[in-house]
């Protein structure tokens, strides 16, 4: 990663946290099921691109993550790829690995920069934690710093597509801490249809 990619990534942090302190303020009062958001992409196509950082071992895991946000009905959003070990200077949408403690990042096992508070964004980067003790089985344990691929990837990529914690709109419901997007340390690799329904709303 060049000295110009970590500057970048310390900036991203900080717009971050000042953009997290205004986002529930944002979002207070939106409906339930999914509908919680950021911005979302601001055209219907994107090629996932996936940096040589992540192991060969993961393909599977990641590809599987990206397809669940495809084909979903009444959304217009379609993500291409990935294209593997990509070199691309500056993609618009990006999957790599570094460890967090050195840019700064919080102590949480994936993030994703880019989307803002509101409108529209055209550009993501997915990083996971090399911090955390990685694994294709979907076991997830907070305790033990164990996570899934899968299921952080395709939580990730739900914020990248502008999906937001549901609870940052309020109360969850039943159906809210089911989905992908709620963050309760299990296994959860398949969008549920209350993640459907939040993407058929955003496109």
């Amino acid at each position: 990663m060049t000295r110009g990619t970590r500057r970048g990534i310390r900036a991203a942090v900080i717009a971050m946290s000042m953009l997290a302190a205004t986002a529930a303020a944002v979002l207070t009062g939106q409906p339930a099921q999914a509908y919680c958001k950021i911005s979302r992409w601001q055209y219907t196509t994107y090629t996932m691109h996936v940096r040589s950082s992540i192991p060969a071992g993961w393909q599977s895991a990641v590809s599987g993550a990206m397809h669940q946000w495809n084909g979903i009905t009444n959304s217009s959003l379609a993500l291409w790829g990935p294209i593997w070990n990509s070199g691309t200077a500056n993609p618009e949408f990006v999957v790599d690995r570094v460890y967090f403690p050195s840019y700064g990042l919080p102590d949480v096992p994936g993030i994703t920069l880019g989307p803002a508070t509101s409108g529209t964004h055209t550009h993501a980067e997915v990083y996971l934690n090399t911090n955390f003790s990685w694994n294709t089985s979907g076991t997830m344990s907070q305790a033990n710093r164990q996570v899934d691929v899968r299921t952080i990837a395709v939580h990730e990529i739900g914020h990248a597509n502008g999906l937001h914690h549901p609870d940052a709109c309020g109360a969850p419901d039943s159906a809210e801490i089911a989905s992908v997007m709620y963050v309760n340390w299990t296994k959860k690799q398949n969008t549920t249809a209350d993640d459907k329904a939040g993407m058929a709303s955003h496109y």
